[in-house]
């Protein structure tokens, strides 16, 4: 039984055929990862420009074998893949993030996710996120609940601050607003529980689905970082939204993901600790 009910009409049964696809060939996916990942990291990087180009490589490989993929089987399907020319198609849309938590990938580190999103009418309706070092696949369609491997997963149920577990916002190009961060991070220092961070947002929200961390923050999220967690974590129980509550849609510069239950408590705390920045 879902957690949460379809609030658009959109062609059920045609959703769970195209993520069931994704999820029964999980492994051949995971395979190829696994193999990319063997390869880059066996080389290490003596610039910031050549660590880049392997990131790069590492992307592109991966998004082409994920393109040829989905096309074999949804030929008239759009993908939108990070790093490629959007293809066009009918009402359905891919959106693709071949590598999320690129740096662990080339450094070799098991913390990165491949996201599938699916949007029906530029609306997200159903998702898969493969973790390809653990073996774990996270999935959900609009209203028919959310699971890891098959099995139903829900949030947390943890409603005090100091009693959460947190993944910080510490975006990579950050010096020019790092008094905002500073500020955001003393106010979880203070109040919060504990951090936890893989450097993989898709990953984080997948714990955050399954209940085994309960919010992050984060700036400069693109769109196929969250079109397919965005589903996985609403059908878990959890909540998606900017700084002012509003619910995720394409473009929000921040974006607040959490259990559900410390969502306004958390949004409280950022506004409260931010204004301080704005004083200053």
């Amino acid at each position: 039984m879902g957690i949460s009910s379809p609030t658009i009409n959109f062609p059920v049964d045609e959703t769970i055929k195209r993520i069931e696809y994704v999820k029964a060939n999980a492994m051949g996916i995971i395979h190829e990862a696994k193999k990319i990942q063997r390869e880059v990291s066996a080389i290490r990087s003596d610039t910031d420009a050549d660590e880049k180009e392997r990131i790069d490589a590492a992307d592109g490989k991966l998004g082409d074998i994920l393109i040829r993929f989905l096309q074999k089987s949804f030929p008239k399907d759009g993908i939108l893949c990070e790093d490629k020319p959007p293809i066009d198609g009918g009402e359905f849309k891919w959106v693709l993030d071949p590598v999320d938590g690129s740096m662990n990938f080339v450094r070799g580190l098991p913390l990165y996710a491949i996201s599938f999103g699916l949007e029906h009418r530029e609306t997200p309706v159903g998702g898969v996120v493969i973790v390809p070092p653990q073996e774990s696949v996270y999935s959900a369609v609009m209203g028919e609940g959310a699971y890891k491997n098959g099995e139903q997963i829900v949030t947390s149920r943890v409603s005090e601050l100091n009693r959460a577990i947190f993944s910080p916002n510490l975006p990579t190009k950050r010096a020019h607003m790092i008094q905002e961060i500073m500020a955001d991070l003393s106010g979880f220092l203070t109040y919060a529980r504990s951090f936890r961070r893989t450097g993989s947002f898709v990953l984080d929200s997948c714990f955050i689905a399954e209940g085994v961390m309960d919010a992050i923050w984060e700036k400069t999220v693109k769109h196929w970082d969250v079109s397919a967690i965005s589903v996985i974590l609403s059908e878990a129980g959890g909540k998606l939204t900017d700084l002012n509550g509003v619910h995720y849609y394409t473009g929000l510069p921040e974006l607040v993901a959490s259990n559900g239950v410390l969502h306004s408590e958390i949004l409280k705390l950022l506004k409260t600790v931010r204004s301080t920045v704005s004083r200053n």
